[in-house]
């Protein structure tokens, strides 16, 4: 299993890309979260700010020594309520008045390639207001303009801005100011709505803010997995299960289906 050695292992996590990836955890996952955090900082480019945001009962029950030796090297680590999936991104939207920076979110059970957030800063670069991931889903319809379950969406084949754009976080998202903007503005409400699905969330913040999603490349890209931590992973609830579409019904309304049945741009 891959941790960071030599003179790595002092070196800061952090650098001038004009971003903050942010990422969650919980018990157990909390005990190999460092694996996706080293794989992050030794990108060809780093974060002005890398965030660990965990509820504050899993930080007061004791945090593992690589955690405080990443802390040491600019991780910070951060308590808040415990808003499951959403803590990787609502504590930023609500953190300060004005949000600094676009955020980048990541997950703790995959490693990162080291130009995965150098490919995001290229592509923000020459998409600044748009939302921006490696993978993602197109929302599709079906005879009679229904949306059809999750599990039948196919993955995106263009790099085409669209509301049908479905990021998938895994591999990465980057988000601008105007959506992180929007899902302040609806504030805990995702805890009612769709409590275990923060992509949902965040797709429907976009919409809102209409901001359109795009795919990096043509092909969707996916990033390995760090062993056994899949195996408490949400995705099983909320994909078969059917988790998404219940949560889809809840958090989407006639409006938003309508703006995202109506996109043209396929």
């Amino acid at each position: 299993m891959w941790r960071a050695s030599g003179w790595l292992r002092n070196a800061s996590v952090l650098g001038d890309a004009p971003v903050v990836v942010s990422l969650t955890s919980f018990w157990p996952r909390i005990a190999g979260v460092d694996l996706a955090i080293e794989s992050i900082a030794a990108g060809t480019v780093r974060p002005r700010r890398l965030v660990l945001w965990l509820c504050d009962s899993d930080i007061a029950a004791g945090l593992p020594r690589r955690l405080r030796r990443l802390e040491r090297r600019g991780l910070e680590i951060i308590g808040c309520p415990d808003y499951r999936s959403h803590k990787k991104y609502y504590p930023y939207a609500i953190e300060r008045d004005q949000i600094a920076f676009p955020l980048v979110t990541a997950d703790d059970d995959a490693y990162y390639p080291r130009d995965w957030l150098e490919g995001l800063i290229a592509a923000h670069a020459e998409h600044p207001n748009d939302v921006l991931a490696y993978r993602s889903k197109e929302i599709r319809f079906d005879d009679h303009g229904g949306i059809l379950p999750y599990r039948s969406w196919p993955l995106r084949t263009s790099t085409a801005p669209s509301y049908r754009v479905f990021p998938t976080g895994v591999a990465g998202v980057l988000y601008p100011l105007a959506v992180l903007e929007e899902a302040r503005r609806h504030g805990t409400s995702f805890m009612e709505l769709c409590p275990h699905a923060d992509d949902l969330w965040l797709h429907r913040s976009a919409v809102r803010a209409g901001v359109a999603p795009r795919q990096v490349h043509e092909c969707a890209v996916d990033v390995p997995g760090i062993p056994g931590a899949q195996r408490v992973a949400l995705m099983t609830s909320n994909t078969e299960a059917g988790g998404n579409d219940r949560q889809f019904r809840a958090t989407y309304s006639f409006s938003d289906c309508e703006a995202i049945r109506g996109d043209r741009h396929v």
